[in-house]
């Protein structure tokens, strides 16, 4: 999403997109996998060959740098690289022949953007031949300030507690459902609504069930930005209990600009943009009790401390603004362009 979201904000800012390729869908098998790589790459160099465009805007860079290595070797290269890295692409798919792509086609960017200051020292320590001076730090396409904003909620008995992400095991889901059953059993009332699908949906349902917190939790599956506002409104507090490193973690951000604060984990893109107490929390990774302890001391704050925390957040996803970010990336685009005439 927050591909598109960026390709928006550029050609609103300007730009046009002559040549647009993608690769969508998962595939069935092995070999519908290689067919759907094998047009990617062949629509990338068919692309590439007609040479009438400023620059190549790349996103995700394994599994997309052997297309654009093949155009290049055999078209040559005349126009500007500008690689998008996400996080997964350089953290988990940065081996072997991906790797050694990735090595390669860095050579010939021009510029490599990067979804926080966090993830430019992993670009450093990842690829340290990679120069500090074509790194541009640009917060993942921003958020959309007009739909993800803060309206006073209704106050509830309930503490109403969010969690959005994938479910996979190093997204933390097990230590939120740990965190709330320890909040029921020292009697803290709690509400908790769940969104998003991975490959562990099917077990967190079970653990639901075998924590007896069916009352409690409400799963909500995939919702959309429309719906995702809607809920965050509704939340007290934001929960990111990731174990992963995430590269920035927008959805935390989202919660913020709709006044909620966000309780998380000390690692990766996360220690960007909480500030321990100030608008939101840290909490050990993995670690159930001391996120319940972390919630419970929220929920027990007076309304002038929540509030304080409350304003600090939204404060803090003004930095976010998706038009904001798409006008500087634009002009960051401009200058590396002009710069090259």
């Amino acid at each position: 999403m927050f591909v598109k979201n960026i390709e928006d904000e550029l050609v609103k800012n300007g730009a046009e997109i002559t040549h647009k390729v993608v690769i969508s869908g998962r595939a069935e098998s092995s070999t519908d996998k290689l067919l759907k790589y094998g047009k990617f790459y062949a629509e990338i160099i068919s692309a590439y060959r007609k040479k009438d465009f400023d620059l190549v805007y790349l996103h995700f860079l394994s599994h997309s740098a052997p297309g654009l290595l093949l155009a290049k070797v055999l078209f040559g290269k005349k126009k500007k690289f500008i690689i998008n890295v996400h996080g997964s692409d350089v953290l988990k798919f940065n081996k072997g022949l991906l790797k050694w792509c990735n090595i390669r086609l860095l050579e010939e960017t021009d510029l490599l953007v990067v979804p926080s200051l966090y993830f430019k020292e992993v670009i450093h320590s990842v690829f340290p031949h990679f120069p500090n001076d074509k790194i541009y730090v640009s917060p993942s396409g921003g958020i959309n300030l007009s739909l993800f904003k803060y309206k006073k909620p209704a106050v509830g008995k309930e503490l109403h507690l969010g969690f959005v992400s994938r479910i996979e095991d190093d997204k933390g889901w097990l230590t939120f459902l740990e965190a709330i059953k320890e909040l029921k059993t020292k009697g803290v009332p709690i509400k908790a609504s769940i969104a998003g699908m991975g490959s562990k949906v099917t077990e967190m349902v079970n653990k639901i069930k075998e924590y007896h917190l069916e009352k409690e939790v409400d799963y909500l599956k995939i919702l959309s930005h429309q719906e995702l506002s809607l809920l965050y409104n509704k939340l007290d507090l934001f929960i990111f209990p990731t174990q992963a490193s995430e590269s920035l973690g927008l959805v935390g951000v989202e919660a913020m600009a709709c006044g909620v604060p966000v309780i998380g984990t000390e690692i990766g893109g996360l220690k960007t943009f909480i500030e321990n107490g100030k608008n939101g929390f840290f909490t050990t990774p993995g670690n159930g009790k001391e996120l319940a302890a972390k919630i419970e001391f929220y929920y027990n704050l007076s309304e002038i401390e929540k509030n304080k925390i409350i304003e600090a957040a939204v404060l803090t996803a003004q930095k976010y603004n998706r038009i904001k970010v798409g006008k500087e990336l634009y002009s960051k685009f401009a200058q590396l362009i002009k710069e090259g005439n």
